[in-house]
């Protein structure tokens, strides 16, 4: 699988960088948008500090929530996605900003296939890993955001976005593919995005957010 190592920020104590920032009503709508109503199943995959799970069953969604270090008690499960075995199958799945971080793609992605009911939605948003290049640095460079936490940076390896993409094209059908800012979230820095979507509009900066939408095939 191809993998890139770039730098990016050190979680802070409360979890992954940048997750309540990217959690945002854009992405809201985009959920409600895709998934199908409640009280359809959900599986969320790599669910973090639960905050997204929550918000969900309050919508009337039966969830359940895999992450390897999830909150404690139901609807989340101590699991990769790797290692999940589905008891029934879900009409639909999330996963934020998971699925770049699998340590074995094409086992993740027959998990995903094998929990998800036949022509059942796959809802994501991504990091293109494989964007964060010299345009990306120059842009942050000239946002001010390019060294804002140079003491917290480490690098990480992480799957490209085209990389997951060609491992679902496999088995599942894109049905939406929607390039969005990822640097200003990121950096907490809700001022810029607006800055990021016009630069991303005019071929300045490749897109390193990405909201996905998947059927999988009968």
């Amino acid at each position: 699988n191809a993998t890139c190592t770039i730098p990016r920020l050190a979680p802070p104590p409360s979890g992954r960088p940048g997750a309540a920032t990217h959690r945002t009503p854009e992405l809201r709508r985009f959920l409600e948008a895709w998934l199908p109503p409640p009280p359809a199943r959900v599986l969320e995959v790599g669910c973090g500090d639960g905050a997204l799970t929550r918000e969900l069953l309050d919508r009337g969604y039966a969830m359940t929530a895999i992450d390897p270090e999830p909150p404690d008690g139901e609807p989340f499960v101590r699991s990769t996605l790797e290692d999940f075995e589905a008891q029934e199958p879900f009409d639909a799945a999330v996963a934020i900003r998971s699925l770049h971080h699998l340590h074995d793609l094409d086992r993740g992605v027959a998990s995903l296939t094998a929990a998800l009911a036949p022509g059942g939605r796959l809802v994501m948003f991504e990091f293109a890993a494989e964007h964060h290049d010299q345009a990306a640095r120059a842009w942050a460079e000239s946002a001010g955001i390019a060294h804002e936490h140079e003491h917290e940076m480490d690098l990480h390896d992480v799957i490209a976005l085209a990389g997951v993409r060609a491992a679902l094209a496999a088995r599942f059908t894109e049905l939406v593919a929607e390039p969005t800012p990822y640097l200003a979230r990121e950096a907490d820095r809700e001022d810029l995005v607006e800055r990021e979507r016009e630069a991303i509009a005019g071929g300045e900066l490749e897109p390193l957010g990405m909201r996905l939408v998947y059927e999988l095939r009968t």
